[in-house]
């Protein structure tokens, strides 16, 4: 059995880790979540169960995990794992220019696994495509799609 000051604790913690979440537009789905963490984590990945227990307030993570939440979430560790008096005034802020989206982050993620010579190509095409745009040759369709 555990005690009530330990189960309050997981369930402030829970509180907190949903609010950060929600503040910096990331889904509070379990499996969503874990994916967009574990992009973060380098090899400290976790699993949809852990996640799950994390945003029911049945466990609490790692420090080093609270650690990656809060630079991923923008917030203070101590807040986000203790919720401390001189962090619970914090506003959480979200620049979203800042933050990239999973999609974008997994983006990131496979280029840079590809080798020097395919990310030197990448690169051409891309600034090939940008110079395009903005010199307006490239124009997007009501859907998105290039022409």
């Amino acid at each position: 059995m555990t005690s009530k000051i330990a189960n309050d604790e997981r369930i402030n913690f829970s509180d907190r880790l949903k609010t950060a979440l929600l503040a910096a537009g990331v889904p509070t789905a379990p499996a969503a979540f874990v994916y967009a963490f574990n992009l973060r984590a380098d090899g400290s990945a976790v699993t949809v169960h852990a996640a799950r227990k994390w945003l029911n307030g049945e466990a609490i993570p790692t420090q080093e995990k609270v650690l990656i939440l809060a630079n991923w979430l923008r917030v203070h560790a101590a807040w986000l794992r203790y919720g401390e008096a001189e962090n619970a005034d914090m506003v959480i802020s979200v620049i979203p220019e800042v933050l990239l989206s999973t999609a974008n982050l997994a983006l990131i993620k496979d280029i840079v696994s590809l080798p020097a010579s395919t990310q030197h190509i990448l690169r051409e095409i891309v600034d090939s495509f940008l110079r395009n745009h903005r010199s307006g040759h490239l124009r997007s369709d009501k859907k998105g799609v290039h022409q």
